[in-house]
């Protein structure tokens, strides 16, 4: 997995959705870059009950296979500790690869109080 020391995060809210739905984006640079180029992100939902819904990860072509999207994982759950990681939806081949990684290495060995539907 990648360094995280190498790795710059910043966490956006984006919106709003109503019924306490807040909507955000997990953003992931190289610090060495001085212009800080987004190289991956996760879009999620984090509903007023705490249950959170990873709706989307991207990480640049270039950049794949280096850890990037396990690395977006880890911090998320670093900054979202207290809630339960929900399935959501449809997994891509490559997506349903990390949901395993972060279930089985994240959520299973951190926290068994993680809810996993």
């Amino acid at each position: 997995m990648m360094n995280m020391e190498n790795l710059y995060f910043e966490n956006q809210h984006i919106d709003y959705i109503g019924r306490g739905e807040n909507k955000f984006t997990l953003f992931v640079a190289y610090k060495s870059d001085p212009k800080l180029r987004i190289i991956g992100y996760i879009d999620y939902s984090l509903l007023s009950t705490d249950e959170l819904y990873v709706d989307f990860v991207e990480v640049l072509n270039e950049e794949r296979g280096k850890g990037i999207a396990k690395s977006l994982y880890q911090k998320l759950y670093e900054l979202n500790k207290q809630c339960s990681f929900e399935r959501a939806g449809y997994y891509s081949h490559e997506g349903s690869h990390i949901r395993k990684w972060f279930e089985e290495n994240i959520l299973q060995t951190i926290s068994e109080k993680k809810v996993i539907k």
